[in-house]
């Protein structure tokens, strides 16, 4: 399509520069022709539903091993296995701050137990002391004076005071133990918990695959496929296994190129691989947004998702397609090559023939193609223009 523009264009320059051979200006005559705006396209074959293949865990894992692309699985079987090495090693280290803990535990239990063995002691010593006191507490001046029996009082009242500040330290260690304890604990409850994260992660190492499909190799932003050695972030889809039941195609359009696009225009399609066979769709979605989509390459493009007609077996997740987008049907309308159109000021304008002169002619456009421009005003069929700015003469007109 694009070369037969392109010989339009090359035979109206030449019949138009034939009409005016002292004239050294490209000239193009200005005609009614078909005028379709096609917006060419690359990309490949994809389902319309896969199941996705993901990173497992919660940190970033190497991938160890992989089936091989485009192998026919089956339910059950693994597709993937990531390192365990580090998640071993994780493992490890959490387990051992457990029986640390524990450790720290029953040396904490001892403490308290010998403490109170100690407090025990104490209340069996004051015990014998109150019975000792108890035996020469009488209150008769005839056997003791005054003073001893002041004395016995006094270390009566010493010994209750004694008993008390013991049932006291007895209840304060044990509050102490306690909180002690509940600390412990929860310490090990988070290093538990990390421990029953890694070992989640471990029965995870083996992908295993949800049902019977092929395999395909998801590419990440940077264009890249998985690979054996790759450290991929958790959720990350690494493969799919499509439904080939329904295939659609993914496209890619140059940011320059992206005229107009929305869903529902039309798409021609053919497979680089069977140039022969015609398959036709209809866009489904357009990115919001232009992108890279090879590492290194500047260049950007906007993605769109397209339906494909029929179920072709020659369908294929990942085949290369060719594409062309309608985004305007093709009708009789007055077109000029784009590069006819000079702009100055917002104002759209074109070098128009008159003689051997040239005349400086605003005009109206609406749409264009890669190529072509649709004009609605300031032309007329017949009317011959140049495609490069011709020479200033000295009264202000061009030759």
């Amino acid at each position: 399509m694009s070369k037969r523009i392109l010989l339009s264009v090359c035979c109206c320059v030449l019949v138009a520069c034939g009409d005016s051979p002292e004239s050294t200006v490209p000239l193009y005559k200005v005609e009614q022709k078909g005028f379709a705006v096609l917006i060419p396209a690359t990309g490949e074959v994809e389902a319309a539903q896969a199941q996705r293949i993901n990173s497992p865990g919660r940190r970033p894992m190497t991938i160890d091993w992989l089936a091989e692309e485009n192998s026919w699985v089956t339910k059950g079987q693994v597709v993937a296995r990531f390192d365990s090495e580090q998640l071993l090693l994780d493992s490890r280290e959490e387990e051992l701050e457990m029986m640390q803990l524990d450790m720290d535990m029953r040396k904490q239990n001892a403490s308290e137990n010998q403490q109170q063995n100690e407090l025990n002691s104490e209340k069996v010593l004051v015990g014998k002391e109150f019975k000792f006191v108890d035996t020469f507490a009488i209150d008769d001046l005839r056997l003791y004076s005054k003073i001893e029996i002041i004395d016995t009082l006094s270390n009566r009242d010493y010994l209750g005071a004694k008993e008390e500040f013991i049932e006291w330290k007895e209840s304060s260690i044990g509050d102490r133990n306690q909180s002690a304890l509940e600390v412990l604990d929860i310490r090990k409850d988070g290093h538990q918990a990390k421990f029953q994260q890694h070992q989640s992660a471990l029965a995870q190492l083996e992908v295993i695959a949800p049902y019977d499909g092929m395999l395909v190799y998801e590419k990440n932003w940077r264009g890249e496929k998985a690979s054996i050695g790759q450290t991929v972030y958790p959720g990350s889809t690494i493969a799919k296994i499509p439904n080939l039941d329904k295939m659609q195609a993914k496209l890619f359009v140059l940011d320059k190129n992206a005229i107009d696009l929305k869903v529902g225009q039309k798409v021609n399609l053919s497979l680089d691989a069977y140039p022969d066979e015609n398959l036709t769709g209809e866009v489904l979605s357009v990115s919001g947004f232009s992108r890279t989509i090879k590492r290194g390459n500047p260049t950007k493009y906007f993605e769109l998702v397209v339906s494909l007609d029929g179920n072709s077996k020659t369908l294929q997740p990942g085949a290369k397609v060719s594409a062309s987008i309608s985004v305007a049907d093709s009708k009789e309308k007055l077109t000029i090559p784009i590069q006819a159109i000079f702009n100055e000021k917002s104002e759209n304008y074109v070098y128009l023939k008159d003689g051997r002169k040239f005349e400086r002619r605003a005009v109206k456009i609406a749409g264009k193609n890669l190529y072509f421009v649709e004009v609605v005003d300031g032309l007329d069929a017949g009317d011959v223009i140049a495609l490069s700015v011709p020479e200033e003469t000295e009264g202000g007109s061009y030759e």
